[in-house]
């Protein structure tokens, strides 16, 4: 492994504030659903780094709509050489003493920038199931947090040399001799980003994975702090605000783009037919298991719309897309990591999950911060939307 290490190019993590993704906890169920974007098959995260699955949804997507045919982007050799960057850069162990997982986008798309990408079977010799958690990822941050615990034989910066990181990582990785990364003959399977090209879904224009990255970024949550913090009410620019944003998400999504989102979540807000919702978290009164998330979207529906009672769940004529956008946007329907058909999930369905406007778009009391926070953090646009 050490040769393709060689071969990469290197320039220090910042390590800010990232998304911790948390793995999912309710029992409820949601329905299949028409395609929309074109989305390849949902896989499982084992751990904090939904983030890195949303990317290779991302790119997933427009992999498939480039070429017609899905490719399974390995998010362990993403979360291999992250782990390695974050070590580098001085990571401390999270509060409860566990290797840091978080994430973002910007992180993630430098990931690629330096490192490039890999299919599955081509990191890791012995393929686990991509129906099934990753065993090599969880037992890796495991052995990770305790070679970082005082005494381990990373817990010193002098301990942190590139070669030590790097057998510390392969041991960890192996999942004491399970697996094999396959570092010897890597370099002939990795995809650099300026040499890896795809297509625009709605230009139908083919370029460099490094360009089309630089021309999708975050969009910040566009409401100002509550003019109240008794209510948590939104002003009146606020509202007109999210309402823009929500114009760019539809108008993006009827060109069929992976639009990325990322947010609170809070697992006592879906129903029974497992929709993320408002009036199901305030019944609940009281969050429950929470945590940053990421994910890429599918599909929307809208009420409202002139003309139509309810449109969206599947591709749609331009007329009807049109009167779409002058609907109230009802629910975003995103392709999740949480899985599929689970039997201790059943809620979850095909893996693909269902999330109410006006949930994305409230505030929540964070009792840490003392303060409402906004459930929705960033929405990843391509430009021109």
């Amino acid at each position: 492994m050490k040769r393709w290490l060689s071969n990469s190019i290197y320039a220090g993590f910042a390590v800010l504030s990232l998304t911790a993704c948390q793995p999912p906890v309710p029992s409820e169920h949601s329905q299949p659903l028409v395609s929309y974007v074109d989305h390849t098959a949902v896989k499982r995260q084992a751990i904090g780094n939904c983030w890195l699955y949303a990317q290779a949804s991302w790119l997933e997507s427009l992999l498939k709509t480039s070429t017609g045919h899905e490719v399974n982007v390995s998010e362990t050799y993403w979360t291999y050489w992250d782990f390695f960057e974050k070590i580098r850069g001085g990571a401390e162990l999270d509060e409860e003493g566990v290797f840091p997982t978080g994430g973002q986008w910007y992180r993630s798309r430098e990931l690629i920038q330096r490192y490039g990408w890999v299919e599955q079977q081509d990191f890791q010799a012995e393929e686990e199931s991509p129906e099934a958690m990753s065993d090599m990822q969880a037992c890796a941050k495991d052995e990770l947090s305790w070679a970082l615990h005082d005494g381990g034989e990373l817990s010193r910066p002098e301990d942190r040399t590139e070669a030590h990181i790097i057998k510390v990582l392969d041991r960890a990785f192996s999942c004491s001799g399970r697996y094999r990364i396959d570092g010897p003959h890597l370099d002939a399977h990795i995809h650099a980003a300026k040499a890896t090209q795809v297509v625009d879904p709605k230009t139908r224009v083919s370029t460099d994975l490094a360009t089309m990255m630089q021309r999708w970024n975050p969009i910040a949550n566009p409401a100002e702090e509550p003019a109240s913090l008794g209510k948590g009410l939104l002003t009146r620019s606020s509202r007109n605000a999210l309402k823009g944003l929500e114009q760019r998400i539809k108008r993006a999504l009827n060109d069929h783009q992976p639009v990325v989102l990322s947010f609170q979540v809070s697992f006592n807000a879906p129903n029974d037919a497992g929709v993320f919702n408002l009036d199901t978290l305030a019944d609940a009164r009281e969050m429950g298991h929470q945590g940053g998330h990421m994910l890429v979207l599918h599909d929307y529906t809208v009420t409202d719309a002139p003309g139509f009672a309810m449109l969206g769940e599947g591709d749609l004529p331009e007329s009807q897309k049109a009167a779409a956008l002058q609907g109230q946007l009802e629910t975003l329907v995103a392709k999740n990591s949480w899985g599929s058909f689970r039997g201790d999930r059943p809620w979850l369905g095909n893996g693909f999950s269902r999330f109410t406007w006006d949930y994305l778009t409230a505030r929540y009391w964070d009792e840490k911060s003392e303060s409402f926070q906004p459930f929705l953090q960033d929405v990843i646009l391509p430009e021109g939307y």
